[in-house]
């Protein structure tokens, strides 16, 4: 009986959990930026995990973190509660950025340029990482991009 009781009291805590995190993101639809650091700081670990699961290199898994968080500001107004938890919704974010990091890790070379077969913009990553790093480091309220994460 008590086995029953506590993961009755663990489904209640999950599900006051999950409607705590759909009523910041709702609030991060709004643009509030103090529910956006709320769930930023919620959400970094879990999502962090995830990246450093799945990527081997310390500069894609902090890049893969704020295109992640800044995607969720973003897309936060098309949040819909009937598909997915918000932490469901995050990490499928998360495995979105993996995925493009590891596409983009996976871009063939110069010399494949010069004949045509890669994006002339693929060299642009590391500004764009810098971008996305200070825009999510401005939503924060933080000074700059290595204090976002």
């Amino acid at each position: 009986m008590t086995a029953r009781l506590c993961s009755t009291s663990s489904l209640l805590d999950a599900r006051a959990e999950d409607g705590w995190m759909t009523q910041l993101l709702r609030r991060v639809a709004a643009s509030d930026r103090t529910a956006f650091v709320m769930l930023y700081d919620a959400m970094f670990t879990q999502v962090r995990r995830q990246a450093l699961a799945a990527l081997s290199l310390g500069d894609a898994v902090e890049a893969v973190v704020a295109a992640t968080f800044l995607q969720v500001w973003w897309l936060a107004p098309l949040y819909n509660p009937d598909d997915a938890d918000v932490p469901a919704w995050i990490t499928a974010i998360a495995a979105d950025r993996i995925a493009d990091r590891r596409r983009n890790a996976r871009a063939p070379s110069t010399a494949d340029v010069d004949a045509g077969q890669r994006s002339p913009w693929s060299d642009l990553s590391g500004a764009y990482d810098e971008t996305v790093a200070v825009v999510l480091a401005g939503l924060l309220g933080r000074r700059g991009p290595q204090k976002a994460f």
